[in-house]
């Protein structure tokens, strides 16, 4: 019997640390500042150019409801090719976060379920590593259908 073992790039965003898994992940960018999209949700703070293609950029912080993102030279953005709630295909979205931590393996085994009662949809489960809690994230679960409804006709409306 195998063991599943993944890997999850880590980031923090205030004391908080999360992981997603590698194979959601497309780019790490520096940050720059995005243009801003008038009318366009709370959490979305413009949209940045990645590879000939337009694409939102989200505060992670606002989006999880724990503030916003501070700016410093630590801040980046992870881009993410995410399946999109409504099934229609993936969608590249760039997540703003305080740092990049690192990338881990994990035995799926060692993760441990969280209730659902007590989580929003998109925190898979929480890993325990050294001494830091590591809550693990569903990418394609970030968003929800109306979220990426709402993201797709802001993206139209600047195209």
């Amino acid at each position: 019997m195998s063991q599943d073992v993944n890997a999850y790039l880590t980031f923090s965003i205030g004391d908080n640390v999360f992981g997603v898994h590698v194979e959601k992940v497309i780019e790490i960018k520096e940050y720059e500042a995005p243009k801003s999209v008038p009318e366009s949700m709370a959490y979305m703070k413009g949209v940045t150019e990645h590879r000939e293609q337009v694409i939102p950029v989200i505060d992670a912080a606002a989006k999880f409801n724990l503030g916003e993102v501070v700016i410093t030279p630590q801040s980046c953005c992870v881009v993410l090719e995410i399946d999109k709630a409504d099934g229609s295909g993936v969608m590249h979205i760039a997540i703003l976060v305080d740092a990049v931590s690192d990338v881990f393996e994990a035995d799926d085994s060692k993760l441990k379920a969280i209730e659902t009662d007590y989580k929003p949809g998109y925190i898979l489960a929480s890993y325990q590593r050294n001494e830091e809690l590591v809550m693990i994230l569903n990418a394609d679960m970030i968003f929800s259908e109306k979220d990426i409804i709402s993201i797709d006709e802001v993206l139209k409306s600047i195209k």
